[in-house]
């Protein structure tokens, strides 16, 4: 049988359900799991989405036909899988996740013994390619199914990262109907915190729109309740949780590229470091890298291939502007609750020392001035990065991870999406004037080849 290849993605799958994705698609992955990591004991898990369970029920039912047996860990974070795949007796996982996508897409994603990292250069893609191939394996003794509840464990795991003498504090947490509410409570209940938690009730539908901080449309029922509340600060999760992201007193969004280099700045007091990075947005990470005498390692963007940079250069953090935080701590992956705990932690100090987070966000956004990712619709991708590669062949130049151009006072870094006809863009400058300057100027170039920015991705 062949699948649609839009959902072989470079690591996970995801599509819209039932076209793309589906019952079918679910059984064939695992059976697929079970071949090409020779598995005999599988954790499984979902997110919130409606269609979730009967794609988990044929995921299992394909794993057990191959011969293997199941830990089912039920309606979970995406992050619970890594935690399960790490310190369970088990030789992978697989979640049903279409992580922030819309409520009618669903999805698969997957990691190795001891929470390593797959990607489609790799054992993903030789799992890809045999669920392409349509084999269908059987065995006369059917694997078992056990079912485990992990909150009480993790939630236990997570105290490890709880920041210590933290000063009462007042805050707005927005869940996005995900699973990661009642995770957020087992690790605050004792902690000096009132939080006012919006959406924090599970459900795939997904009612209030695609639960996707990144999207602005997202951001202002938490802005909003943030100013009306009065809080110090503002946290949301995307709705599988592995993406965290933060707001100040005044409900402005604190870019992750920021984030990340606060929390290189926090672990990088311990001299010489390795950290791991991508190369959209870098100067402001670079810096805090070098202030601790330690060494940036750059990955191709995306959580597969970071995991895996992070794991082969032993790096103690590692962070993403889409949101994604890594931590050599939990098994090299990306984590928002710990991302959390630490932010927490940092902005504790700021509060206990007289100041806000607000005059952090400053002077975070006043030192590395930046366009935040701009997506673009064009199916002429590649003819628009050969024309800035050509606009802007005077200077030094990276073809790693779609272009990179690098002057003294700016640059920028142009990628396309291998699933979709979009472009992103991502410029920063040394002043709020050469930005605006360079912004207008590639946008010019892009704008030349009938591209349209899209809002929606």
């Amino acid at each position: 049988m062949m699948y649609e290849p839009s959902i072989f993605r470079a690591y996970d799958m995801r599509g819209t359900y039932p076209t793309q994705m589906n019952e079918q698609v679910a059984y064939a992955a695992g059976q697929s799991f079970v071949h090409v990591m020779g598995a005999k004991t599988v954790a499984v898990g979902r997110d919130v989405r409606t269609t979730g369970e009967s794609m988990l029920q044929s995921l299992i039912k394909g794993i057990t036909d191959a011969g293997a047996s199941v830990i089912n860990v039920g309606i979970i974070s995406t992050e619970m899988l890594y935690f399960a795949a790490a310190t369970l007796d088990c030789d992978g996982g697989i979640t049903v996740t279409a992580s922030h996508n819309p409520a009618q897409w669903n999805g698969l994603k997957f990691i190795g013994k001891g929470a390593e990292p797959l990607t489609g250069e790799a054992k993903l893609g030789e799992l890809y390619k045999f669920m392409q191939e349509g084999h269908k394996l059987s065995e006369f003794t059917k694997g078992s199914v056990k079912e485990l509840d992990l909150l009480s464990s993790y939630a236990h795991y997570l105290q490890h990262f709880t920041p210590t003498l933290l000063p009462q504090m007042k805050l707005v947490a927005n869940v996005n109907f995900g699973a990661n509410g009642k995770v957020v409570d087992a690790v605050t209940k004792d902690l000096p915190l009132e939080i006012i938690r919006i959406n924090w009730e599970e459900n795939g539908t997904f009612p209030k729109g695609t639960p996707n901080p990144m999207l602005e449309s997202n951001r202002n029922e938490l802005s909003q309740a943030v100013i009306d509340n009065h809080a110090q600060l503002g946290v949301a999760w995307d709705a599988d949780a592995d993406r965290c992201f933060f707001f100040d007193e005044q409900g402005r969004f604190f870019s992750p590229y920021h984030i990340t280099a606060m929390l290189i700045s926090e672990f990088a007091k311990d001299n010489g470091q390795s950290f791991v990075g991508e190369r959209r947005l870098t100067w402001a990470n670079l810096a805090a890298v070098a202030e601790g005498n330690g060494n940036m390692i750059f990955s191709r963007t995306g959580h597969g291939y970071i995991k895996k940079a992070m794991r082969d250069h032993n790096a103690v953090f590692g962070g993403e502007s889409s949101g994604h935080y890594y931590f050599r701590d939990f098994f090299f992956c990306d984590s928002g609750m710990i991302t959390f705990l630490k932010v927490l932690g940092v902005f504790a100090r700021e509060i206990t020392a007289g100041r806000t987070v607000g005059q952090l966000l400053d002077m975070y956004a006043e030192k590395y001035p930046t366009t935040g990712e701009i997506n673009y619709t064009t199916p002429q991708a590649k003819d628009i990065i050969d024309a800035a590669a050509a606009k802007y062949a005077d200077t030094e130049q990276n073809h790693e991870d779609g272009l990179t151009v690098e002057y003294s006072t700016w640059r920028f870094n142009l990628r396309s999406s291998s699933n979709e006809p979009l472009l992103r863009l991502n410029v920063e400058a040394k002043s709020k004037e050469e930005l605006e300057l360079r912004h207008k100027e590639i946008n010019e170039l892009i704008g030349g080849f009938d591209a349209h920015v899209n809002l929606g991705e």
